[in-house]
């Protein structure tokens, strides 16, 4: 699994997330951290971080948990339905940290290999700079076997 080629395909292959400025600070075996430096773009029209923000750092952080956890040679995920729950007005940068154990990684896929596809579902929660939780969610993420030729862009 090229690492590398995966972290810049997290970013590159939607343009609205490159335009983002979202960062991959921590992209490891099932760990990931992404952030987004809050800059005016983000920003609606009361001075807090649009709720969009919210969802695009949240919705990339799982997939890029998904990515770091199983690679994309067997499943790729597309996001099918996520809740989202805003906690706390922010104006800071925003960061949304995931991990799974082995043992988590395991239990979550298996009834995905044992139907060639299916639902992976996440709970993450978003921080500001000091910590504070300002937002959660839970992305249900439906995988795509890619046996057939299906491949990420």
């Amino acid at each position: 699994m090229d690492m590398e080629f995966l972290k810049a395909s997290l970013i590159e292959t939607i343009p609205w997330v490159k335009m983002s400025d979202i960062r991959v600070d921590v992209f490891e075996k099932r760990r990931v951290r992404l952030s987004v430096p809050v800059r005016e773009k983000h920003l609606n029209h009361v001075g807090i971080v649009y709720a969009g923000t919210h969802f695009m750092l949240m919705e990339v952080a799982g997939a890029a948990l998904f990515v770091t956890t199983y690679g994309i040679e067997r499943f790729i995920p597309i996001n099918k339905g996520m809740s989202i729950r805003y906690l706390k007005p922010s104006s800071t940068d925003l960061t949304c940290e995931l991990t799974l154990t082995e043992e988590e990684a395991a239990a979550r896929i298996r009834p995905v290999e044992e139907k060639g596809r299916g639902d992976w579902i996440l709970d993450m929660a978003v921080t500001d700079e000091t910590g504070n939780t300002v937002s959660t969610s839970q992305c249900n993420y439906y995988l795509i076997s890619t046996e057939g030729g299906l491949t990420a862009r």
